[in-house]
């Protein structure tokens, strides 16, 4: 029953977005929306997050929806646009594997060198043999 309560409710926004979405045809798989908006909406039915953004920006054109809940402790808050994610986890790993990535296709770093020959202080206790990779 909530996951037919959902798709409905995902069926109405779009409807009422009608406008929108014709407008963003050319840019976006707008059929895609509906799946999109569907699979997010049941999994904060189903309890696996309580919220989240979709923003997906191309050629100009952009297509946002907030769903669910920012916060449910101490009080429920309802998710929007412009709602700030702490990522800084996620941050640490993106952005250091691009930067290393980027650093070895201009080659100024090998990920089969050592560690030791960029960081001169990662030396000692077996740590010569560590590389990139």
């Amino acid at each position: 029953m909530i996951r037919r309560l959902a798709l409905l409710a995902v069926a109405g926004f779009l409807c009422a977005r009608g406008a929108v979405a014709a407008e963003l045809r050319d840019t976006f798989h707008a059929g895609k929306f509906a799946q999109i908006d569907a699979a997010i909406t049941l999994a904060i039915a189903d309890g696996r997050c309580p919220g989240g953004v979709l923003w997906l920006e191309r050629d100009g054109a952009a297509y946002h929806r907030a769903y669910g809940q920012s916060a449910v402790e101490p009080a429920r808050e309802a998710m929007t646009e412009d709602t700030i994610f702490d990522a800084a986890s996620l941050t640490k790993v993106v952005a250091t594997t691009t930067a290393i990535l980027q650093l070895v296709e201009r080659g100024q770093l090998s990920l089969e060198a050592p560690v030791s020959e960029t960081i001169a202080e990662f030396r000692g206790a077996g740590k010569e043999a560590i590389t990139l990779r």
